[in-house]
């Protein structure tokens, strides 16, 4: 689970995002949505929302950050169109916390994949967003993504392993706060 905490528009409000897959779990406002994922093209995503009634609600967003998104302030300026609708705001503090693995800094996949690329090493520094594995299952390339900044300090899986959903496969120390 991640949980931003949000200006938007003026306002701080806290959003709790958790993806499996290719599903997003949201929670803003004690409201609890979950969206599934149907494209991605750069800032471009399509998602599907399944309404309580089973109709189903197609959301197109695209995104814009002003200003150096990784930097230790984490404070650039973000725009979201969200059908027609421009939001703009910035992330204030963003804390992720995995579900699937027993040390709360290990990243792991979401399904049974096999490992396509490790693309960081052992001590290297990356950034909130960083692709840092890339997996492949059912003919779709998957990233895993570094949730914060982060120094790596080990990885536990080889290009061409098959691994589990579940099993750490990268593990991360945050830097600063």
């Amino acid at each position: 689970m991640t949980t931003f905490k949000v200006n938007v528009n003026g306002q701080v409000t806290t959003v709790e995002v958790t993806r499996q897959g290719n599903t997003l779990h949201v929670v803003h406002d004690n409201k609890s949505v979950e969206l599934r994922l149907i494209h991605e093209d750069g800032p471009f995503i399509v998602l599907e929302q399944i309404q309580p009634d089973g109709s189903r609600r197609i959301i197109r967003t695209a995104g814009h950050a002003d200003g150096d998104p990784s930097a230790s302030s984490g404070q650039a300026r973000r725009q979201i169109w969200v059908d027609g609708r421009t939001f703009t705001y910035q992330r204030v503090r963003q804390q992720t916390r995995t579900t699937t693995g027993p040390d709360t800094g290990s990243l792991s996949a979401s399904i049974p994949a096999v490992v396509a690329e490790v693309l960081v090493s052992v001590g290297e520094t990356v950034a909130a967003g960083d692709k840092l594995i890339l997996l492949e299952s059912m003919k779709m390339v998957i990233p895993i993504q570094a949730p914060y900044d982060g120094a790596v300090t080990k990885i536990n899986c080889t290009a061409g392993e098959s691994v589990q959903a579940g099993v750490p496969l990268i593990e991360i120390e945050e830097i600063g706060d």
